[in-house]
């Protein structure tokens, strides 16, 4: 018998391979817009945080711009507008820096709206319906600069620029504190700290003469898709070492070939003058003819002398010869770790275009007028013949020939060695500092003293071949007139939850 199996039938299989696809493909598809979905959300978070980032910087660089603006000698600069005395809330107590862009409505003194309005100056000052009573801002407002403005047109609004008055503990704002006790005091900077002084006080300078003010600068941006940004500096003027002295010996063992000429005189009696014939300048201070760096270095320019009637001074000093010991108004100068800051600071100062390295055998060619002081800096030897103001400083040797005649400060600071020759004529309105921050005897300069100990400068040397009818005149206001034109320092930085 023949047994005949049945054929299994497979129309319960058919199609598995599509669904199979299907599914694979959906899976695929969740899987890609899964991808999608997070590219999307990972550009959007980068968008933001770039344009985040954008509003910051751009904050931070109007501030950079207004700050540097304050000084004298700066493009478009602000000192005439700064509010000098005025406290914040008070009458003109407030300058704005504007920067619209074009076509907006720029008003952060207005209280409403959507012209960027300056709602964190209450947080600062008193305040009745949103803003300061009275005309407590200065009117009108300064604008940005184009010198300064980059391409395309940074997103700053303003910056607004006020002296700096303390707050309580009991404030609303904790960040400009600087005893926790006082309010609305006046903020002055001693060169290293803030205080608060009494505002019986008319000015920093009124409550001590070393005092300068502090500013707040507060900058707010605003990106064209939305994101805002608030900074504030505190900066203060940058405060520049006294030049104790017509001519400063920084260094122990000085030596000086003294001329011999009668017609050659050093005096140390305040002539302060500056570049407006006294006009903006400070009280007098009378300072010695010689500055010598210790009771040691007086004895031994005293006995180098070759006519000691000609190096004169006025009280609080001895008439002749106005050789005195410096050591405690040098300061910071008295050690080569502080000649070596003041050396950086007017290197930066200057600019790069106003340093003149050594290896690039380049010299100044504009020492600058008294309507337009220059700061140059010479990384190297000079020879100065003509005539010039602001300040020059050079790292090596300085020599003078004929009838060189300069307004302000001459500062060599490196080998800290000068040497005259002729018998020309010739004029030095301001001081004079000389010293040698190697330790070789001049003059041998090859071992510089070593930083990071306060060591003491070495051995300065000014030589005189032959005097002339040249005179060296102390004169405080070139001094305390050309560190305007220097930047401010930072002395604190925020952001502001704005």
């Amino acid at each position: 018998m023949n047994n005949i199996r049945g054929k299994k039938s497979k129309a319960s299989e058919q199609g598995i391979a599509l669904i199979v696809a299907l599914m694979v493909l959906l899976l695929l598809s969740a899987a890609l817009m899964g991808m999608i979905m997070m590219s999307n959300t990972e550009t959007s978070v980068s968008a933001n945080f770039r344009d985040e980032q954008t509003a910051f910087f751009g904050s931070k660089a109007g501030i950079e711009e207004v700050r540097d603006r304050m000084r004298s000698g700066a493009t478009n600069s602000l000192t005439s507008s700064l509010p000098a005395t005025a406290l914040p809330g008070g009458a003109n107590g407030v300058l704005y820096v504007t920067n619209p862009a074009s076509g907006e409505t720029d008003t952060p003194w207005l209280p409403l709206g959507t012209n960027y309005p300056d709602t964190e100056i209450c947080q600062e000052v008193t305040c009745t319906g949103g803003v300061p009573v009275g005309g407590w801002y200065i009117t009108p407002a300064a604008t940005a600069s184009t010198s300064y403005a980059a391409s395309p047109i940074l997103p700053w609004k303003w910056v607004r620029v006020m002296a700096k008055a303390n707050k309580s503990v009991t404030g609303t704002t904790l960040v400009t504190s600087v005893d926790g006790t006082t309010n609305g005091n006046r903020v002055c900077w001693t060169g290293t700290n803030e205080v608060a002084v009494a505002n019986t006080y008319a000015s920093c300078a009124a409550a001590n003469g070393n005092y300068l003010p502090v500013y707040e600068l507060t900058a707010l941006a605003v990106t064209p898709s939305g994101s805002r940004r608030m900074t504030q500096y505190e900066v203060s003027r940058t405060s520049f070492p006294p030049i104790p002295g017509a001519m400063v010996f920084d260094g122990p063992n000085p030596v000086y070939g003294a001329p011999n000429s009668n017609a050659f005189n050093v005096s140390g009696a305040d002539a302060n003058q500056g570049p407006n014939g006294g006009a903006g300048c400070g009280a007098a201070a009378n300072q010695p003819a010689l500055g010598g760096y210790n009771n040691a270095a007086v004895t031994s320019l005293n006995g180098q002398l070759n006519r000691p009637g000609s190096y004169t001074s006025s009280t609080p000093y001895t008439a002749t010869p106005a050789v005195s010991n410096v050591s405690t108004a040098l300061g910071p100068l008295s050690t080569v770790d502080g000649l070596t800051n003041l050396v950086s600071s007017i290197t930066a100062a200057a600019g790069a275009s106003n340093v003149f390295p050594n290896a690039n055998s380049s010299v100044p060619t504009n020492l600058g007028t008294n309507s337009a002081p220059v700061i140059n800096v010479v990384q190297g030897d000079y020879s100065l013949s003509g005539s010039g103001t602001g300040i020059l400083m050079v790292t090596g040797t300085l020599t003078m020939s004929g009838t060189p005649s300069f307004n302000g400060l001459i500062l060599i600071i490196g080998e800290g060695n000068v040497v005259k020759n002729g018998g020309g004529n010739g004029t030095l309105d301001g001081s004079l500092l000389v010293a040698n921050l190697y330790s070789d005897t001049p003059p041998t300069y090859t071992h510089l003293i070593p930083l990071g100990a306060n060591n003491p400068p070495g051995i300065p040397t000014i030589n005189w071949n032959g005097g002339g009818n040249a005179t060296i005149q102390y004169d405080s206001c070139w001094t305390s007139s050309l560190t305007q034109s220097f930047p401010y320092t930072i002395v604190a930085q925020r952001e502001l939850i704005y």
